[in-house]
C-alpha cells in the first residue's frame, strides 16, 4: 500500500491512520464504518467525472434551500436529516432531471402547476424552492456539512488515507474543483430571506457560518491531497464555466474565499486577531481562520486564531463551565466548535505558547466539554430551554446525541491533554460511554482515526441523581428519590435565550411533563411572537408583558439568585429570586420535588409582589392532549384569544380563523397573512404571545381551589392542584406548536391582587395507574405572609406544607396538633393516625410539630478570611456542618443577591475551614487596551458580562473586582459594551496588562449550601 502523508496534518497525522486501522482490527464498530465507507465510496467511483461535474455545475445560478416552507400543494413539512431526504430525491444518474416527490402527498415536482426552472416559485407570499431543494441535498451529500455531517469529498479523502489508492482521491479532488467553480457569488440557502431578495446569507447550500464550519473538512482533504500531480492540471470545472486555471488555485480561492467574516450573519471581523462577540458564527470563522491558515501557511491567521482561544475559554464558557448563550442545546453544539479550534490551535501553537496555555489542560474547557453534559442530563433527556429543539424524546436512557458528543469531547482530550488527570477522567468517560456507542460510533472521522482505550468500565455509566447547579449559569436541577426532575433558570438573558425566567422543565416517566414548545428556525413568527415568549413557558407573566417592544425576543436581564437549594433522600426543594427582571418589589418561586409512594409530586409556591396583573401559565404534554378543568365553574366571556380578554377594542386577529395560534404553520409562519404582518421577523403589539392563545374560556373556582387534569393521546395524566382566591379568574384555551400540527391545552390563572401567593401541587401518572395525591386543601386562611397546604393520599398518609416568602416564623394549629417553624419553609409527613413519619426544615433554623424538635441546616454567615485564585480555595473561621456541604452561598458585604458554588473537598484544622471549589473564581479575562480616566477598553469581549443582543445594557459584572497580572485593580461600575467598561481605578494598569474579573474577594460572606 502507498504510503501518503498529509501537508500539515491539520486535523489528522499519519500516526492517526495507524490509529484507525488499530481501532479497524480491534473494534466491531469501526469495522463496519471502515467497510460501509468504502461501500459508499466504491459506489460513488462508479459516477463518471462528466456525470459529477454536470451535476454540480449544474447547480450554477440556481437557488439552494433547505425547504421549510414544505409542500406547496398538501402544507406539509419536508423531512430535514439527509437519511430521511434520501428517498424524496432523484440521484444523479437521473441527470438532467431534477425531481423531489413529497412524502405526504406523493406530488412530484416540479410540474405544471408548480414549476421551477431553479429560481423558485411563490404561492401566497410563501417561497417555494424545489430544484433549490434537490441542490441543497446533493449539495449535503458531496461537500458535507450543514446537519454537521462529512460529506462524500471527505469521505473518500478518508479512503485515500487509509488505501493509498488515488481513484479515491481523484473523485474526491472532483467533486472540490466543481464545487470551487461555483462557490464565488453564491448567496446561501433562499429559505431565510424574502422571495427574490438577492441578501447574501452564505455560499453553495452552506448558511453562513456553516461555510467556515464545512471549510475546516475541505482544509483537511486538501490536507492530504494537495500533492497529487492532478492538482497543478487545468481545471476541467473553470473551463466548463468560461474561465482558466488550474485545479490547485481553483480549490485555494474557494478556502480563501468567506475569510475572517461572514455575509448575512453577526458582524465580526477577524484581522488583526480581533474578536467582536465570540458568539457561535464568529467562533466558526476562528475554526476556518486556523484550519486554513495552518494548510495554506498562512502565519498570521495561525498567530491570530492561537491568540482567540484563552479568550473563548474563559469568556465565553462561564466559571461553571457553561456556555455563555441562553441554551444548553447551543453548548452541545459549540463544544464541536471548540474541541477543533483547541486541536487546530494545539497543532499551530509553539513550545512556548503551550507553556503559557495549553488548550486541553484547560480545566473550564474540560468540565464544559466533557463533564458538564452528563450533570445536566435531566432523566437522561437534553435540556431544551431556550433555542432548541422540542423534545419529544420518550425515554429513560441517556440522550444519545449527547452521550456521542461527550465521548468524543472526551475522546479529544484522551488523545491531546498533558494534563495526567484530566486524562484519566477522559479515559473513565470513554470506558464509561463506549457500551452505549455501539451502534453510533463511526460516522465521523474522528471516531475511525482517534485512539480509544480498549478496556471494560469498573462501573457501568449511571444517570445523574444529585441536584446540580450552576452558579453563573443561574440553572438548578432538582432530582428526587424516583429520578423526577425539575430544571428552573434564573441566570442572565443573553443570545439564543427565551423569556423563561423561573419557569421550570419537568422530567417524569422519562418525558418532558412541561412540553416547552421549543425552538426550530430563527426569526420565523413562530420563534419570535410565541415560543420564545413568557406565557409559552410555565411560569408567572407580569403586567401582561405589555412592556415588551416590538421584535424583542426576552427581555433585558441580568440575572438573579437561588436563595436556597435543598437535598436529601427524601425530598429536593429549590427557590429562586428575579425582582430586578419586571421592576416589581418580589418575584419568586419555590419548587419541590419528592415521592409519594412509586410516583413523585411537585409544590409550587410563586410569589408576586408590586405586579397589577399576575398571569399563572401552565400546560403539558408535547404529544396531542386534552384538559378537564375540574371544581370551577364556567364564566361568559367576550374574547377568542387570551389577547382580547378585557380590551374594549378587539384585536383583529380576536375573532375564530384569525387568531395566530390557528393561522401558524409548516415553516413557522402564518398561513395568510393580515394587513401589517410580515412573515418573519414580526411580532404583534404588544409582544406577548397572548395572540396565539385562542379559543380561549373563562372560570371561578367558587370552592377556593381548581383541578385541572390534561390527558395526553399516549396515555398519560397531568394533574395540577392550584389554591384560588375569590377574585381570580381561570382561562382555559390552545396555544400551537411550532408549526402549529399540534394545539395545546393552557391554563391561566389571573390574580390582579397586589401581594399574591400562587400555590399548587401537580404530578403525572400514567392514565390507569394510582395517582399519588387524592386531595390537596388549604391549612389557612387568612394570612397573607404564609400559605399552608394539606396534601393527603389514598393510602392515608398526609403531607403538610408551609412556605413564607420573607424571613420570619410560622405558627399553625392543625388538626395533628401544633405545628411551628423558625423560618420560611418545611414540611411534615404523616401516617393515617397523625404519626410523623418524615420531616424536613427546608429552610429556617428548626421546627417543632406536636412538642417534637427537627433541627434545620446552620444558615449562619462566615466572613471568607483568605482567598488563593489560583488553587480555588476559601478559608473561613467555622466548624463544618454534620453533613459535609455539596455546595457553599456566597454574597458580598452590604449587597442582597447571593451565588452558589459547588464544592470539591474540604478540610477542617483548629476552627478554620479551607474549602476547594468546584468552579473558578475567576468570571472572565481581559487584556487591556486602553484606559481612559474611568473607561476600561479590553482586546477581549466580555459576553458573559453584558447581552449583545439588546441596546439595554443589564450586567452580571456590576461591582466585580479586576485585578491584573502587574498589580493593577479596579471595580467595575458598569459595562459600557462588551468591550468597554466604567471603572473605578484603585491601582493603575499598564498597557497590554492582562487581568481577572473575580465573582468572590476576601471579606465576603459564606453559608453552607
Amino acid at each position: 500500500m502507498k504510503t501518503i502523508k498529509p501537508k500539515y496534518g491539520i486535523c489528522f497525522t499519519s500516526r492517526d491512520v495507524s490509529n484507525a486501522w488499530r481501532n479497524i482490527g480491534q473494534f466491531h464498530w469501526a469495522q463496519k464504518a471502515y467497510e460501509r465507507m468504502k461501500r459508499q465510496c466504491d459506489e460513488f467511483l462508479e459516477y463518471s467525472d462528466e456525470q459529477i461535474y454536470d451535476c454540480v455545475l449544474g447547480m450554477q445560478g440556481q437557488t439552494f434551500a433547505y425547504g421549510i416552507s414544505g409542500c406547496p400543494v398538501c402544507g406539509r413539512p419536508f423531512p430535514m436529516e439527509p437519511e430521511q431526504q434520501r428517498p424524496l430525491f432523484s440521484k444523479i444518474e437521473d441527470l438532467p432531471v431534477k425531481q423531489l416527490k413529497c412524502p405526504s402527498c406523493s406530488t412530484v415536482f416540479p410540474n405544471e402547476q408548480c414549476p421551477d426552472e431553479g429560481l423558485g416559485i411563490e404561492r401566497d407570499r410563501k417561497g417555494y424552492y424545489l430544484i433549490g431543494m434537490w441542490n441543497f441535498y446533493m449539495g449535503g451529500e458531496l461537500l458535507g456539512g450543514v446537519r454537521n455531517h462529512e460529506g462524500m469529498a471527505t469521505k473518500l479523502t478518508y479512503m485515500y488515507m487509509l488505501t493509498g489508492n488515488e481513484a479515491y482521491a481523484h473523485k474526491a479532488i472532483v467533486i472540490l474543483d466543481a464545487f470551487s467553480a461555483i462557490n464565488p457569488g453564491t448567496k446561501g440557502p433562499r429559505d431565510f430571506t424574502p422571495f427574490g431578495s438577492d441578501f447574501e446569507i452564505g455560499r453553495l447550500h452552506l448558511l453562513t457560518s456553516i461555510v467556515h464550519r464545512v471549510k475546516v473538512c475541505l482544509a483537511s482533504d486538501y490536507d492530504w491531497l494537495h500533492d497529487l500531480p492532478e492538482m497543478d492540471e487545468p481545471s476541467p470545472a473553470l473551463a466548463s464555466l468560461g474561465r482558466s486555471g488550474t485545479i490547485r488555485a481553483n480549490i485555494v480561492a474557494m478556502l480563501e474565499d468567506y475569510q475572517l467574516s461572514e455575509a448575512g450573519g453577526p458582524e465580526y471581523d477577524l484581522r488583526d486577531g480581533n474578536l467582536t462577540n465570540l458568539q457561535n458564527h464568529e467562533s466558526d470563522g476562528v475554526r476556518a481562520m486556523l484550519a486554513v491558515g495552518l494548510v495554506l501557511d498562512k502565519r498570521n491567521y495561525c498567530e491570530w486564531g492561537v491568540r482567540a482561544v484563552e479568550a473563548y475559554f474563559y469568556n465565553a464558557i462561564g466559571r461553571d463551565g457553561m456556555y455563555y448563550e441562553g441554551s444548553y442545546g447551543y453548548s452541545l453544539f459549540t463544544g464541536t466548535v471548540f474541541l477543533d479550534i483547541a486541536m487546530l490551535a494545539l497543532r499551530a501553537s509553539n513550545g512556548e505558547q503551550l507553556a503559557e496555555f495549553h488548550p486541553f489542560a484547560c480545566g473550564r474547557f474540560f468540565r464544559f466539554a466533557v463533564q458538564n453534559p452528563l450533570e445536566m442530563m435531566c432523566q437522561g433527556h437534553l435540556p431544551s430551554f431556550g433555542d432548541w429543539g422540542r423534545d419529544g424524546a420518550a425515554s429513560r436512557e441517556a440522550n444519545p446525541k449527547l452521550i456521542a458528543e461527550t465521548y468524543r469531547a472526551a475522546l479529544y482530550f484522551y488523545q491531546f491533554t498533558p494534563d495526567e488527570t484530566m486524562k484519566a477522567e477522559a479515559k473513565r468517560v470513554l470506558v464509561q460511554l463506549a457500551p452505549l456507542l455501539e451502534s453510533q460510533l463511526g460516522d465521523r472521522g474522528v471516531d475511525l482515526f482517534f485512539a480509544h482505550p480498549d478496556e471494560p468500565a469498573p462501573e457501568p455509566f449511571a444517570l445523574p441523581q444529585d441536584n446540580t447547579i450552576m452558579g453563573q449559569a443561574g440553572i438548578a436541577v432538582l432530582r428526587d428519590a424516583n429520578g423526577t426532575t425539575a430544571l428552573m433558570r434564573v441566570g442572565p438573558n443573553r443570545t439564543h435565550a427565551h423569556d423563561d425566567i423561573l419557569a421550570y422543565q419537568y422530567y417524569a416517566f422519562g418525558k418532558e411533563i412541561s412540553a416547552d414548545i421549543g425552538y426550530g428556525i430563527y426569526g420565523t413568527n413562530g420563534h419570535y411572537g410565541w415560543a420564545s415568549k413568557a406565557v409559552a413557558h410555565n411560569t408567572v407573566v407580569v403586567n401582561c408583558d405589555r412592556t415588551m417592544e416590538r421584535n424583542r425576543i426576552y427581555k433585558p436581564f441580568a440575572g438573579g439568585e437561588f436563595s436556597f437549594v435543598y437535598e436529601s433522600d427524601r425530598v429536593a426543594a429549590m427557590e429562586g429570586r428575579t425582582p430586578e427582571l419586571h421592576g416589581i418589589e418580589a418575584y419568586q418561586r419555590m419548587l419541590a420535588i419528592l415521592p409519594a409512594g412509586g410516583a413523585s409530586y411537585t409544590v409550587d409556591f410563586f410569589y408576586v409582589e408590586g405586579a397589577e396583573t399576575a398571569d399563572y401559565a401552565f400546560h403539558a404534554f408535547h404529544e396531542r392532549s386534552e384538559l378537564e378543568l375540574k371544581e370551577a365553574l364556567p364564566v361568559a366571556a367576550g374574547h377568542w384569544t387570551l389577547a382580547g380578554v378585557d380590551e374594549a377594542e378587539k384585536p383583529d386577529y380576536d375573532a375564530p380563523g384569525l387568531s395566530f395560534g390557528e393561522r401558524l404553520t409548516t415553516g413557522e409562519t402564518f398561513a395568510s397573512l393580515l394587513e401589517g404582518e410580515e412573515e418573519r421577523e414580526w411580532t404583534a403589539e404588544p409582544n406577548n404571545g397572548y395572540g396565539y392563545i385562542h379559543r380561549v374560556e373563562e372560570f371561578r373556582a367558587p370552592h377556593g381551589a381548581a383541578h385541572a387534569v390534561w390527558t395526553s393521546s399516549t396515555g398519560f395524566e397531568h394533574h395540577w392542584l392550584g389554591l384560588c382566591d375569590r377574585e381570580d379568574r381561570l382561562f382555559t384555551g390552545l396555544g400551537p406548536s411550532l408549526e402549529g400540527e399540534t394545539q395545546h391545552p393552557f391554563l391561566i390563572q389571573r390574580s390582579v391582587r397586589p401581594v399574591k401567593q400562587f400555590a399548587a401541587v401537580s404530578f403525572t401518572r400514567e392514565a390507569n395507574g394510582e395517582a399519588p395525591i387524592f386531595r390537596m386543601r388549604p391549612l389557612l386562611y387568612g394570612d397573607p405572609d404564609v400559605t399552608a397546604l394539606c396534601v393527603e393520599f389514598g393510602d392515608g398518609k398526609t403531607d403538610l406544607w408551609a412556605y413564607r416568602p420573607q424571613d420570619g416564623r410560622i405558627k399553625l394549629d392543625t388538626q395533628y396538633g401544633e405545628w411551628r417553624v423558625y423560618g420560611r419553609c418545611a414540611w411534615v409527613r404523616l401516617d393515617r393516625g397523625g404519626a410523623v413519619l418524615d420531616a424536613a426544615c427546608i429552610h429556617g433554623e428548626e421546627m417543632t410539630f406536636r412538642g417534637q424538635r427537627y433541627a434545620g441546616r446552620d444558615r449562619t454567615w462566615h466572613t471568607i478570611e483568605r482567598l488563593d485564585v489560583a488553587a480555588g480555595t476559601l478559608t473561613v473561621s467555622a466548624h463544618l456542618p454534620p453533613e459535609e456541604p455539596k455546595y457553599v452561598r456566597i454574597k458580598a458585604p452590604h449587597r442582597s443577591g447571593s451565588v452558589f458554588y459547588p464544592v470539591r473537598s474540604v478540610r477542617e484544622m483548629q476552627g478554620r475551614v479551607t474549602i476547594s471549589l468546584k468552579d473558578s473564581v475567576v468570571l472572565s479575562k481581559g487584556i487591556v487596551k486602553n484606559l481612559d480616566g474611568c473607561i476600561l477598553e479590553s482586546y477581549y469581549p466580555l459576553p458573559l458580562g453584558i447581552d449583545a443582543s439588546t441596546d439595554k445594557i443589564a450586567s452580571p459584572f456590576s461591582g466585580k473586582k479586576i485585578k491584573g497580572e502587574f498589580g493593577g485593580e479596579a471595580v467595575i461600575r458598569k459595562m459600557l459594551d462588551l468591550k468597554k467598561m466604567e471603572i473605578e481605578l484603585l491601582r493603575p494598569f499598564r498597557s497590554g496588562e492582562k487581568f481577572d474579573i473575580l465573582d468572590i474577594e476576601a471579606g465576603y460572606a459564606l453559608q453552607w449550601g
